[in-house]
């Protein structure tokens, strides 16, 4: 048993609510990603179905460590992994707070998580012989030791008021928990990935963009001529990560001449409500060269002087900024007056 020792750290605790059911038992599929990855483990999975918190004179206060050693042997996590704990249990006492934190025992107690007790609170006011279910996710600060474990305990000594006694929490299966023991070593994550956008999109329209006023588009208006093609299959199950670089390549010809294409990358998918933007415009740089809009400075012109009917080649690279939650686009545009006639281009493959 170790006392409590008070850091800083990232954590969201969110209790009374299952933010999402799953299945029994143990995730048994899926790569061992790169790390920085995620780990989800139910309680449960701890070693028992019954945690008994007893007194601890180290703090003092009523701890608790299941331990998840077993199922992280093939991937232990890492500084910087997110980890998430969900549990639903039944107490035969009132528990006023009840906090948690990742740690390794052995060789020494260290505390994984950085925080402090208040990014601790596991659950609150639980009553006793009354069914709840709670999750904490934490950012670890600190590699695995020789074991994964999470403390739990209440009754530090600056809390008020104390439940004074024991608890036993009585435990139900809420999810199913991450083991690295069945999933299948990933190739090695590439930080630079080349996409060829004729490989994926042979045709291109960069079409008429009308700006969205109040959750629906108003057509009387032309904000720029803009095409999001989605390249996610460019990149397999390893979706790029902040500061990585992507290569963009295109060999292609237009059928109206282009005074300067733009091209920035953001994640167009339901899970990002649609538009999320992954690369951070640069002020400074727009003011250098003279640009009002910064999101048209060099940073993200990708060509320029492109003629109808005749070949030209994209050599073009952005930073990733800001990580993707599920998909990586293309937002490629010009702006009005930029095209010759004015109005939308359909840029296609060219095959040598």
């Amino acid at each position: 048993m170790k006392k409590l020792v008070s850091l800083s750290a990232m954590a969201v605790a969110l209790c009374g609510i299952l933010l999402s059911g799953c299945a029994s038992g143990s995730k048994s599929s899926g790569p061992v990603s790169v790390h920085p990855r995620d780990y989800t483990f139910d309680v449960i999975d701890g070693g028992s179905d019954v945690l008994n918190l007893v007194f601890n004179s180290y703090g003092p206060n009523y701890q608790v460590v299941p331990d998840f050693t077993a199922l992280v042997k093939k991937d232990k996590p890492q500084s910087g992994d997110t980890v998430t704990f969900k549990m639903k249990a039944t107490s035969d006492v009132d528990l006023p707070l009840l906090l948690a934190y990742p740690c390794s025992t052995s060789p020494s107690w260290t505390p994984l998580d950085g925080g402090t007790n208040e990014e601790r609170v596991l659950a609150e006011n639980v009553k006793a012989g009354e069914a709840f279910e709670c999750e904490i996710t934490f950012v670890l600060t600190g590699n695995m030791g020789g074991n994964f474990a999470l403390c739990m305990q209440y009754d530090n000594p600056e809390q008020d008021p104390k439940t004074g006694g024991p608890c036993v929490l009585t435990l139900e299966r809420i999810c199913e928990s991450t083991d690295t023991n069945n999933e299948v070593p990933s190739a090695p994550h590439n930080p630079n990935v080349t996409v060829q956008i004729e490989k994926y999109s042979a045709l291109t329209e960069i079409a008429t963009n009308h700006p969205w006023v109040n959750g629906a588009q108003d057509m009387s208006v032309i904000a720029n001529y803009q095409a999001n093609p989605d390249f996610t299959a460019a990149f397999g199950d390893d979706l790029p990560v902040v500061g990585d670089t992507v290569h963009i390549t295109w060999h292609a010809k237009s059928d109206v001449d282009i005074e300067k294409i733009y091209c920035r990358l953001v994640d167009c998918s339901s899970a990002a409500n649609w538009w999320k933007e992954l690369n951070e415009y640069d002020a400074a740089l727009a003011e250098e060269e003279g640009v009002e809009d910064p999101w048209r400075s060099s940073k993200f012109t990708m060509i320029e002087n492109v003629k109808a009917g005749e070949v030209f080649d994209v050599d073009f690279s952005l930073p990733v900024e800001v990580k993707p939650v599920q998909q990586i686009n293309f937002c490629i545009w010009y702006e009005i007056g930029q095209a010759n006639p004015d109005g939308p281009a359909l840029i296609k493959f060219v095959r040598d």
